[in-house]
């Protein structure tokens, strides 16, 4: 049996076998290389689990200023937190709207969005 010392020197690897490694798997401006084809031919990125996708919703619009992901148990709860974190950071919903859960079409999740905060539900049935 394999001692994790054993272990961890058969990962080790010299500059050449990194660069041949990067090589394989990165793209010159340092983005993952996909090794389904298919996926490269796709015109839109769909994200199912949350019910949205480039073609449909602008990504990075929408999530482009997020710098925290607070991941929590049931959708009320996670709802609760996004109301917390509002009060919390002085954020102010416009007038005439309210704090909407973004995935609530794909039924797996909650999704709330809270100025750079999001607070999202992973509760999942066994």
């Amino acid at each position: 049996m394999a001692t994790c010392s054993a272990l961890r020197g058969s990962f080790e690897t010299n500059d050449e076998d990194a660069e041949q490694i990067r090589a394989l798997t990165r793209y010159p401006d340092g983005s993952v290389k996909l090794r389904n084809p298919n996926i490269e031919l796709m015109d839109q990125d769909i994200l199912y689990h949350l019910a949205l996708g480039s073609e449909s919703h602008d990504l990075v619009e929408m999530f482009g200023d997020v710098k925290f992901v607070c991941m929590g148990g049931t959708p009320k709860r996670m709802e609760d937190f996004a109301h917390y974190i509002m009060q919390e950071i002085g954020y102010k919903i416009p007038t005439g709207t309210k704090l909407m859960d973004i995935s609530q079409y794909s039924y797996r999740y909650c999704l709330y969005k809270v100025g750079p905060v999001l607070s999202v539900s992973v509760s999942f049935d066994i």
